[in-house]
Order: structure tokens, then sequence, then C-alpha cells
């Protein structure tokens, strides 16, 4: 099979050529279900101490890399030290030591609580200390060159060798040349369906597309600094003045859901929302009551009550195409946004220093532990927003002893970032993948196909060929 993926070399999010490699090569300790409770993988079993600051993992006994080495307590123990040492993950900061215990074990001792933990090994990838491009996946990387791939099945994967023998990677440096290659039938996977491509590609009666949607959201953030954003009152009228269904339809094409805080709402913990309407009138009133009159525009332009500027991403056109319609609604209310696009490196740069308004990007809810560091002011965070309004409630969630802990925990933390909120919360999105007809894909409703690859199976039609 012979997979394309239309992506800079800096992508964003899931899209780029090395994660998709990864996701087909390595595996994680753990897996994470659709409700957010964690699933056996290569770790069979899981079990908390009293005190809740040591977890011990069951290993399974059939596991093994692609050099044929079985994954033992001894070399699991290395391959978590060494996900300690390179911060794969937020939580394993607080890991204390990591040691191998019997014949199927493996100990973590932290320094204190972290409620994150188990939702983070969902999400560190099992690969040889030595060497990360051998993993413990369906499929070993046999070749790789800039932008290609060659990956075959590997005989000893514990879940059962892939019917699918040998699989292709193609980067392409567009989506739209990706998916201009899969008309033309030089791809058998397109592994992410741009908004623009979709309704040609379904449209194509050789190819089925497959929709998912993705834990990512796109919101507004606030600098909480700024003279007139630093008053809750002044954010609460900007969501408010935001239609999220009118965003939803025009900006993402229909491919979402309006977003109400960063918890997916699938998530076994997430606390029901408390919605901001849509209303402008009432956005008016409240930036009436804090004394933001309309003032005459400068050069000719129309009246504003203030201005600011909002950073967006320059290089992928739903998030400019959103910040327009942002713009247009808050210009409904009297509120100038000005916007400044921004290549990836200068806007991750500017987010981490504070040097900026406001900015319009997606951002991730799981692990949930990208919750605590989106939205916990602490040193070295990735963004730098002066917020601090939630801290409280996430270090309650994150030192949690139990599940009815850390419900009530998220139930606060929703309340607060309703009451002074950090953001207008936009939009979730959905995700699509194209997959020729001549193979069976194993497809499960609301899932990402790519998580049961190694199930997939050539079809009659690709068979007959052979």
């Amino acid at each position: 099979m012979r997979i394309g993926v239309g992506a800079p070399p800096k992508g964003t999010s899931m899209s780029g050529f090395g994660s998709v490699l990864r996701q087909i090569t390595t595996e994680s300790w753990l897996a994470l279900g659709a409700d957010g409770h964690e699933a056996p993988r290569l770790a069979s079993a899981w079990r908390w101490d009293d005190s809740r600051t040591v977890l011990r993992l069951t290993l399974r006994k059939d596991v093994y890399f692609h050099d044929d080495t079985q994954l033992t307590p001894e070399l699991a123990a290395a391959v978590l030290r060494r996900s300690v040492e390179n911060a794969e993950a937020l939580s394993l900061a607080s890991v204390k030591s990591v040691e191998p215990t019997g014949d199927d074990g493996v100990e973590i001792r932290l320094t204190a609580r972290n409620a994150f933990l188990l939702s983070d090994l969902t999400a560190v990838l099992v690969s040889m200390p030595d060497r990360p491009v051998i993993g413990t996946g369906p499929f070993s990387l046999v070749k790789r060159d800039p932008g290609e791939a060659v990956l075959r099945a590997f005989p000893r994967y514990y879940r059962g060798r892939a019917a699918i023998d040998e699989i292709d990677v193609t980067n392409y440096q567009t989506q739209r040349k990706a998916w201009t290659a899969m008309m033309r039938g030089e791809i058998d996977m397109l592994h992410e369906v741009s908004r623009d491509a979709l309704e040609f590609v379904a449209a194509e009666t050789t190819v089925k597309t497959y929709e998912f949607p993705r834990p990512f959201y796109i919101p507004l953030v606030f600098n909480v600094r700024h003279g007139v954003l630093k008053l809750p009152t002044v954010r609460q009228a900007i969501n408010e003045a935001v239609d999220r269904a009118a965003l939803v339809r025009g900006g993402l094409n229909g491919r979402g859901r309006r977003s109400d805080g960063p918890i997916w709402p699938e998530d076994w913990m997430s606390a029901p929302a408390e919605p901001f309407d849509y209303s402008p009138d009432s956005a008016r009133r409240r930036l009436d009551a804090a004394g933001l009159k309309a003032r005459p525009g400068r050069n000719g332009g129309p009246p504003a009550r203030f201005s600011f500027t909002c950073l967006v991403f320059a290089s992928d056109s739903r998030f400019e195409r959103l910040a327009v319609l942002v713009q247009k609604q808050l210009a409904d209310v009297g509120i100038e946004m000005k916007l400044l696009p921004l290549p990836q490196s200068d806007l991750e740069a500017r987010l981490r220093s504070g040097e900026f308004d406001a900015f319009l990007f997606e951002m991730a809810a799981r692990p949930v532990s990208w919750v605590y560091e989106f939205w916990r002011s602490h040193d070295g965070s990735l963004l730098n927003t002066g917020y601090h309004s939630a801290d409280a409630a996430l270090d309650r969630i994150r030192g949690s002893g139990s599940d009815e802990e850390m419900r009530a925990g998220y139930a606060d933390l929703a309340r607060v970032l309703h009451d002074d909120p950090p953001a207008a919360f936009i939009a979730w999105q959905e995700t699509s993948r194209a997959v020729s007809t001549r193979f069976d894909v194993a497809n499960q409703r609301q899932r990402d196909i790519m998580s049961n690859l190694w199930l997939w199976r050539p079809g009659p039609a690709n068979q007959a060929s052979r």
C-alpha cells in the first residue's frame, strides 16, 4: 500500500511525515479509549499504591522489538528512563525513579502525586533506547530517505502479523499535491484530506473517505496583561460576540463542532461547560457598562471601542479564514481586531515571550496534561498569557487521588474558565482520511482508521491483481 502525506517539513499537529511513521512503527505503554480511560497496550495492567506516588506496570510477555529483542522489565525500565531524561511527556518531570520488578513489572516512583501520568503513558512511544527507529509496532522501518520511507509487516507483532506486507510512505509539500497524486492513482491512501479537497476526493468512486473528530480545539487566546483585555467582563463580552456555529460552518466548512472549553467533551472526567450564548446585544451592554464607548475611527475608518492585534499561523488557510470571520463578528460590537499572520517559528517565539495581545491557533486536549501545560501559569510555559485564575483548580486536578476528586477538579476548572475566560474557545475539529477501495479498512466509527492499520486487508480487486 502507498500512503501520501501532504505536509510541509514542519507541519502542525499530527500531520507531519515523521509522526505518520511513528504511528505505524511504534506503540505506547497504554492505549487511550474513546472516553478517555486508559486501556492495556504494551502494559497489560497497572496499579497505584495507597499514596498514589508509586505506579506498577505489568508488562505483556509476548512483545518484541523489530530486531527480535524481547521487552523485559529491565529493558522497559531503561526505555522509561530515557523518556524521563528526554521529557517526552509533561508528567515525567515528577518521576523520581524507574526500576524493574519481578519478571513482568516496572515500578515508577514520583516525587509527588501526578494524576496525569497514566494519560501521558498513552502518548509515550516505546522504542529501543539506543536505536529509536526500532519499535514494537505492526510495521518495521526498512528504508528511509528524505520524504520517502518503506515499511514491512513485522512477523512477531504480538497482536498478529499485519495482512498488508509492505507500506510505502511519500511526503508531499502540500496537501493539494498529495490528493492530486491520489487522483492519478499514484498512492492508495491520503493521510489527511484538506477541507478544500474533501468534496473532490469524496466524489471519486475509487476512493472512500473516513471522517473522525480530533481532540484539537481552536481558541482565540488573550494576553490578560493587555490594557483592556485584562478586564474579565471584556473577555466575556468577546465570548458573547462570537458566533461559534457560524464559524464552524464558514471557517471549517462544517467539519467540526463548537467548543466551550479545553476539555475533550467525550472524556469521562469532562464537566459540562457553561456555554456563552451568541448575543451581540449582551456583549454591547457589557462593553458599555465597562465605559468602553465607540470612538471615531482612524483615517476615516469605522468607529471602535478599542483595538487589539491577533497573531495567526500564516501557513494554514483554516486559521486565517477563521480569524477573518471572528474579526467581522467583533467589528459588529465595536471591537477592532487587527490580524498579523506569522510563520510557526515566529508565532511560537511570541507566545513564549508574551509579545502579543491575542492569538488564534490550534491546541491539543489529549493527553489531559496539555490542559495543565497551556492554562497553568509557570516558568517555561508554552504560553505566556499572564493568566493565573485557573492555577488552583489545575493543581487540584494534578494532585487528585481518585476519579471523584478529578471530576470535582474539572468542574471547578469549567467554572473558572467561564467566569474569568482566558480565551474564546471556538471549535473542535474533524479530520478525514481517504483510502482506495482496493483495500478493506478496519473502520471503527468516530475513530482514526490509522489505529487499526494492522487489521486492513487487500480487497478482492487488489488480490486479483497479484
